[in-house]
């Protein structure tokens, strides 16, 4: 009942019905199904019929367009989730309701957390009959992440996204942002899972950037250090990004990974130090080509033009461009794809190695020391497998590592371990950081800077001037560390930590482009508070303005220039080619949107650790700043609280005194109250025993008196009644008489048509057992019919080979030379004559026999066809008659 009503609240409901319930009435349901599901011996039955019934819904009434409706069927579907199986959401509702819920951006944050609940569920929900097609379901999320999102590293989806309009634009970026964030809130849930089917695509080199960019919203995620750094720590998806470091040539690539490295390595400080150490030699080697990298060239159009691969692997021509300072080739045995170029004929500019110095120098000073005084011995140490097809001797240019290295060097102040500590004991005695916080670390390292480290030097001089008193006295409240007041940065610090992007070398057009920089700086200072901000006036589709019809030509009219313009626009759809000048715009307006959202979330993430390490260092400085006042203050209310304890001791003895002579009073004095109160109760017990007794006879004359007059007055009511009832029933008894006649006539027509009933169920019975005979006899009559045929047809083959042997015989007898040997066969001849003979005649006479009972049988059938038609005579028992008698025990 509760299905069916369900199912028509939910259509009524989605059709706009006037009779439909609410929202909260259509749930309700839902949830007395859920509970009714729970409490039933059969709930798959239950659970079965429903979504059948639910996927009706969805094929008679549901329309996509219908946002209301899809939200309803989301709700429906989350509050069935303590019942749905994992299969039932993969199988059947991803496609019908989750994933076009997934693409809308128009629908209510609610809905769209719903649908990703429901994803979520199907992820996580444990289904041991059907964990492969759980397997393959996260497999598919992923791929979907990566092949049907807009992926920013693919030329043909910029060219697609730069003709959507923006309806559709929004539909790629809602989908794109739900599949990310399913994929780490599952990451953050079971992060075994979602890393190795991550592991498995990174070796795909087309797939990189976009896992890189997973990856970092997966580790800026806020619960990720406390539980599932450690999971990547141990995991071979780390040791891979490593290795992406060392061997691929993407700029961009390098630079997303770099700082996604540099943020696990403060994290694997804290949470996985012994793992850190294993990886150390190798973040050495990735240092080492980060300091010698060089900017990739731009590739000449023509060549740009030429080549046909915008998402070069390690099948891609070297000839084109090369990022880094030498191209080493990979070692055979070593198991990697490398990843060439993403965006071609760009300029790639070499990213930082500035930050990724600190925070290795701040960690392991006497190992970074070491490295840099000898790389390739260091590395050969440690036994680090070299990537490439040479040694590290001849891999490294030890003489442009010293040099850049110095100008890092001179950048930072002396770190104090380099004194007290060597290159070995630094990773075998317990780390100094063993106890700080990822926070901590992340500031203490930037202090290291020599820019940094002035200012906290001015900062502590100017907390250790002299105050005057009356700011002692009067301390100024705390200052509230999270107010928007304390995130403003200034212009100037924002320029200085904002990282410098290439722009790629295009021909300018005709006319100048005004861009006004003031605006560029405000967007840049937006960008790095983290405050929200609003995108406006939105460009639908790529500024084609900016980009010449033709270079070499300097004078045209302005209708040419329009006609030209137009073309532009409309041949990326009609020819399907796009200009090599507008390629290269457009992949290097896209790389820089790349690093810069890149560099955006990792300076949120250090913003967001060094918010909390100034919440901390605050609240230290705090309570130095106060622990004086109070100590002072617990010092005099100290002195006070002795002499007020030595006065209340004084009193106390006194006090003392007075209560011992009054205990003594007192004690006498209860001591008589007792004895009294002892008399009074034993009088007390007497009058009161004496009041009961008197009270129960009392009680009991009360209640005899009462019964015996409530028994008095039913009797005489009982006689009244009585009379009057004699009088009325005069007539009744009269009547009753006569039923009593009448019943005992009745009850004799009763037993004579009891008798005729049993009489009619006994011939009912002997006609059931006839019938079954008679059908018994039917089989076996044609069983009868068949076996004299058989025996007719045997009787046949026997006269047809007597008659051969006869004249077998007889040719014998005519021969004219008879032998001796052919008499002994003549008179076996005759012997299997006689033979046959005598089978012949047996067989003639059961044959008689057999037509005889078949006659007998027949005359049965007749019979018994009479009795069921229904013919009326003398009736007369089967055993009676001579031919049923027979056949009967026949049948016996």
């Amino acid at each position: 009942m509760t299905t069916t009503e369900l199912i028509r609240q939910l259509r009524l409901s989605l059709g706009s019905s006037p009779q439909a319930e609410k929202l909260e009435g259509v749930l309700a349901l839902v949830d007395q199904f859920v509970l009714e599901c729970a409490s039933s011996p059969e709930p798959e039955v239950l659970l079965f019929h429903l979504e059948d019934e639910l996927q009706a819904v969805h094929r008679d009434v549901f329309h996509h367009e219908q946002f209301h409706q899809m939200e309803l069927f989301l709700s429906v579907l989350y509050h069935l989730t303590p019942v749905l199986s994992p299969t039932s959401l993969i199988s059947t509702w991803f496609e019908l309701i989750l994933r076009p819920a997934l693409r809308e951006p128009k629908l209510p944050n609610t809905a769209i957390a719903q649908a990703k609940d429901l994803v979520l569920t199907a992820l996580k929900q444990k289904d041991e009959n059907y964990s492969e097609k759980q397997g393959e379901f996260r497999r598919r999320i992923l791929d979907l992440y990566l092949l049907d999102a807009f992926n920013e590293g693919s030329g043909e989806d910029m060219l697609e996204w730069a003709d959507l309009p923006q309806a559709q634009r929004e539909k790629r970026n809602v989908w794109k942002s739900n599949l990310e964030d399913i994929l780490v809130k599952f990451g953050m849930d079971e992060p075994q899972a979602l890393l190795t089917q991550v592991f498995h695509c990174f070796l795909s080199p087309s797939s990189r950037l976009q896992l890189l960019n997973l990856m970092d919203q997966f580790t800026c995620q806020p619960d990720f250090i406390e539980s599932q750094a450690a999971v990547l720590a141990s995991h071979p998806l780390m040791q891979s990004m490593l290795t992406s470091l060392l061997v691929d040539n993407s700029t961009t690539v390098f630079s997303i990974a770099l700082k996604i490295v540099a943020k696990l390595i403060t994290v694997f400080a804290v949470k996985e130090c012994n793992q850190l150490k294993r990886m150390l030699p190798r973040l050495f080697a990735i240092y080492a080509r980060l300091i010698c990298w060089q900017e990739r060239q731009p590739v000449d159009v023509e060549d740009g033009a030429s080549s046909d691969d915008s998402e070069g692997t390690a099948s891609g021509m070297h000839h084109h461009a090369v990022e880094g300072s030498r191209a080493l080739d990979i070692s055979p045995d070593f198991q990697w794809q490398r990843l060439e170029m993403i965006f071609d004929a760009t300029a790639a500019p070499a990213p930082s190695p500035k930050r990724y110095f600190s925070i290795l120098y701040y960690l392991y000073p006497c190992n970074l020391l070491s490295f840099l005084r000898r790389p390739a011995e260091y590395l050969v140490e440690k036994n680090e497998e070299c990537p490439y097809s040479t040694d590290w001797e001849e891999a490294l240019d030890e003489d442009q590592i010293k040099t850049k290295s110095e100008i890092l060097l001179r950048e930072h102040i002396t770190h104090p371990l380099i004194i007290w500590r060597t290159a070995t004991s630094e990773l075998t005695e317990p780390e100094f950081f063993a106890s700080y916080e990822v926070n901590r670390i992340i500031s203490e390292s930037m202090l290291l800077q020599n820019q940094n480290s002035r200012l906290v030097f001015e900062i502590h001089d100017r907390n250790h001037e002299p105050s005057t008193s009356e700011e002692h006295k009067n301390p100024d409240p705390p200052p509230n560390i999270i107010s928007p007041e304390a995130d403003k940065l200034s212009p100037d610090s924002i320029a200085s930590a904002t990282p410098r992007i290439g722009h790629p070398n295009l021909a300018r057009p005709p006319s100048k482009i005004q861009i006004s920089l003031q605006e560029m700086v405000n967007t840049s200072i937006a960008l790095k508070t983290g405050l929200d901000y609003e995108l406006t006036d939105p460009t639908p589709v790529w500024p084609y303005s900016f980009f010449p019809s033709n270079p070499m030509s300097s004078s045209a009219s302005s209708e040419d220039d329009s006609t030209c313009v137009d073309s532009q626009k409309s041949s990326p759809e009609r020819d399907g080619k796009v200009p090599s000048h507008i390629m290269e715009a457009m992949a290097g307006l896209q790389r820089e949107v790349l690093l810069l959202r890149n560099e955006l979330n990792f300076e949120l993430w250090i913003k967001r650790e060094n918010v909390k390490r100034i919440g901390r260092l605050f609240r230290t400085q705090i309570l130095s700043r106060n622990a004086e006042a109070e100590r002072q203050a617990l010092h005099n209310k100290l002195r006070e609280y002795k002499l007020q304890v030595n006065k209340l001791q004084r009193q106390l003895k006194e006090h003392e005194k007075q209560t011992i002579l009054t205990k003594t009073k007192n004690q006498e004095w209860i001591d008589g109250q007792q004895k009294k109160i002892q008399d009074l109760r034993e009088k007390k017990k007497k009058w009161t025993s004496e009041t009961a007794a008197l009270r129960l006879a009392e009680e009991q004359l009360r209640a005899h008196f009462a019964a015996q007059g409530a028994l008095l007055a039913e009797a005489e009511k009982r006689v009244f009644e009585l009379e009057t009832a004699k009088k009325e029933s005069t007539h009744k008894i009269d009547r009753l008489h006569d039923y009593e006649k009448r019943i005992e006539q009745l009850t004799a027509l009763q037993k004579m048509w009891d008798a005729d009933v049993e009489k009619y169920k006994a011939q009912s019975e002997v006609m059931r057992v006839m019938l079954s005979k008679y059908k018994k006899m039917e089989i076996r009559l044609e069983t009868l019919e068949k076996v004299n045929a058989d025996m007719d047809e045997q009787a046949r083959a026997s006269r047809r080979q007597i008659q051969a042997l006869d004249a077998q015989l007889a040719r014998e007898k005519q021969a004219k030379r008879p032998r001796r040997t052919n008499s002994n066969n003549y008179a076996g001849y005759a012997e299997e004559v006689a033979s046959l003979r005598d089978a012949s005649r047996q067989l003639r006479e059961e044959n008689g026999d057999l037509k005889d009972e078949i006659d007998e049988l027949k005359a049965m059938v007749e019979v018994l066809r009479s009795q069921v038609k229904g013919t009326r005579g003398v009736s007369m028992s089967p055993s009676q008659s001579p031919i049923l008698g027979s056949s009967m025990r026949l049948g016996s």
